[in-house]
């Protein structure tokens, strides 16, 4: 559908968009390297694919072996609130995961980078302060890129079993940014801020592999279009 299939580490696999990602790239004919975080493993049937890799980011062997012969790599890793409590910060886990995947990534001479951010990083407040930071450290990388800035992300109805983190938006939110799409001048705008179903998002990705967008940062509108082409 897409062209070629590539080999794709994918790390963050068993999260809300991991979970979608995986079985739409599988059925796209890609060969896949998914990630398992030990503390995950009791929990996703991802930990018992044969494909998964288990392990913690912070031990750079298994990461770059498992990243050998991979075309891309692609981030979804993200800390949950309710992980503050375990110890996890944004310094601890999404600062770090980024740097240690990148930094694994160069090692095992992987090209290219896909990172999933959110709209406004780098702006006020420590989560996007937090994501903006990310984006540095994969700019900096040297690596080809490509940074995904969706808006709020809604998971599928019957999302996976194993998944974490699934997301959603208040009722009718989705309504709203609809309305505004129709305001003259507002669609742009609008696009980067409605709420981005998971499977778009993910359907945009795998166009964006075999399209590249390197050096590019991909907002809402953006993303809509490359997932579903049909939208106006």
């Amino acid at each position: 559908m897409y062209g070629r299939c590539m080999r794709i580490f994918v790390a963050g696999a068993t999260g809300a968009t991991g979970s979608v990602f995986v079985p739409l790239a599988t059925a796209a004919g890609h060969e896949l390297v998914l990630h398992v975080r030990p503390q995950s493993a009791e929990k996703s049937k991802l930990a018992r694919d044969p494909r998964a890799r288990i392990f913690d980011l912070a031990h750079p062997a298994p990461l770059e072996d498992a990243l050998a012969k991979c075309d891309v790599a692609i981030s979804f890793v993200g800390t949950m609130r309710n992980r503050f409590k375990a110890g996890d910060t944004y310094e601890s886990s999404d600062i770090a995961s980024t740097r240690q995947l990148v930094e694994a990534a160069i090692a095992a001479k992987v090209p290219r980078f896909v990172l999933l951010s959110s709209f406004g990083a780098g702006s006020v407040g420590a989560y996007l302060q937090m994501k903006g930071e990310c984006e540095e450290i994969v700019k900096k990388s040297g690596l080809r890129w490509t940074i995904l800035r969706p808006s709020a992300l809604v998971s599928p109805e019957s999302a996976p079993e194993g998944t974490h983190g699934a997301r959603s938006v208040p009722p009718g939110a989705s309504a709203v940014f609809g309305a505004l799409r129709r305001v003259p001048g507002l669609g742009p705008f609008a696009d980067d801020l409605r709420p981005i179903p998971i499977d778009v998002l993910c359907q945009a990705i795998l166009r964006i592999l075999h399209d590249p967008h390197d050096g590019a940062t991909l907002q809402g509108r953006d993303l809509w279009v490359l997932g579903t082409p049909s939208e106006p």
